[in-house]
């Protein structure tokens, strides 16, 4: 199984790639109910929690795939939210003619916002 998340659209896509049965073949299911006839129930039963615990598993999936798109994105808007804040409070540094804070502030929000858009664009990349 592969999940593939797309963080630009918020879209998930599941590839799911299965080779193996849940139930044995005709054949074997004959030469089993020949041995007990009870065996093919218990198989069932077998088989539909088989696949109700694939189902979950499956979906535990896409919840994680889904809730680190919600993560990542939440934490690059905040990072811009930081830097912009950085950069008000620069402005309001220079404008009460603490020019040496303002730039220090100035410097420090332009290089946040750099490296959290460069951080990101690694992570997509991988």
């Amino acid at each position: 199984m592969r999940v593939i998340a797309n963080r630009d659209s918020g879209a998930i896509e599941q590839q799911t790639i299965v080779d193996d049965n849940l139930l044995p073949s005709a054949d074997e299911l004959q030469k089993l109910k020949e041995i007990n006839p009870a065996i093919i129930q218990w198989i069932m039963n077998r088989t539909e929690k088989e696949q109700d615990a694939r189902l979950e598993f499956n979906a535990n999936r896409m919840k994680l795939a889904h809730k680190e798109i919600t993560i990542t994105t939440t934490s690059l808007w905040l990072a811009f939210v930081l830097s912009i804040v950085l950069l008000l409070i620069s402005g309001v540094f220079i404008y009460f003619n603490k020019e040496l804070a303002g730039t220090i502030f100035g410097c420090v929000g332009i290089i946040t916002i750099i490296q959290a858009f460069l951080k990101f664009g690694r992570k997509e990349k991988q």
